[in-house]
């Protein structure tokens, strides 16, 4: 009797842990290599979903991967509409009132992606220039702060097709995407030199003590490979 309740115990236990739900990561899909849609499944893939796919799986749950703009990512998690949020996300004191963050599985930065005929910007080099970048992101901010005021979009595709249509002179953004762009753009388009340093780190809600510390020991493990 007492072996059957036992066996009817370890049964129920498995079943809640099974009826868990996945925990739901957003991403804005448009920052490769960490995360972009594989053009040939359609699938959301990357540096970031792997990490958090791991993670998961360390808590014995799924994960689910929703599309969603920049500026929603940070208030979606906050709220506790996603678990985690990932787009080469920068760590920011502002940033950590609302989230909590891994540690940071990446340290890159923001550059310019401009015509490759054309003279290369920087910052001293931008005033009379169009330069897009993203809305609410670092890149954003940190123009401002240089009295420089960018033409914003949605997402990174979008301030690229500005770009390649002449609406604009430059976009300022992640330097693994726009590395990733010139590279793919057959000459047409180049990476200017190295503006700024960040440290990108994967958004949760404040207190989940537990997905925290499964990101981080995944983090570790990667950058010990």
């Amino acid at each position: 009797m007492k072996s059957s309740l036992a066996f009817l115990g370890v049964l129920l236990a498995t079943s809640l842990v099974a009826a868990e739900p996945p925990l739901v990561l957003i991403t804005t899909t448009d920052t490769p290599p960490f995360s972009y849609r594989d053009e040939a499944t359609g699938e959301i893939v990357g540096i970031e979903i792997d990490i958090a796919r791991e993670a998961a799986a360390k808590l014995g749950r799924g994960l689910e991967v929703r599309w969603a703009k920049f500026p929603d990512l940070l208030p979606m998690v906050s709220s506790g509409k996603a678990d985690m949020a990932a787009s080469t996300i920068t760590i920011t004191e502002g940033r950590l009132q609302a989230v909590d963050f891994s540690e940071p599985y990446a340290h890159e930065g923001g550059m310019f992606l401009y015509r490759a005929s054309e003279r290369m910007p920087t910052m001293i080099l931008v005033e009379n220039l169009r330069v897009a970048t993203i809305d609410a992101s670092t890149y954003d901010f940190y123009l401002s702060a240089h009295n420089i005021d960018p033409i914003r979009y949605d997402t990174y595709p979008l301030a690229l097709k500005a770009l390649r249509a002449r609406r604009v002179d430059a976009v300022f953004f992640d330097s693994s995407a726009v590395r990733h762009t010139a590279e793919l753009s057959g000459g047409e388009l180049a990476a200017s030199r190295l503006e700024t340093r960040e440290n990108f780190g994967i958004a949760l809600g404040k207190g989940n003590v537990r997905l925290k510390a499964a990101l981080d020991e995944v983090i570790a493990a990667r950058g010990e490979k």
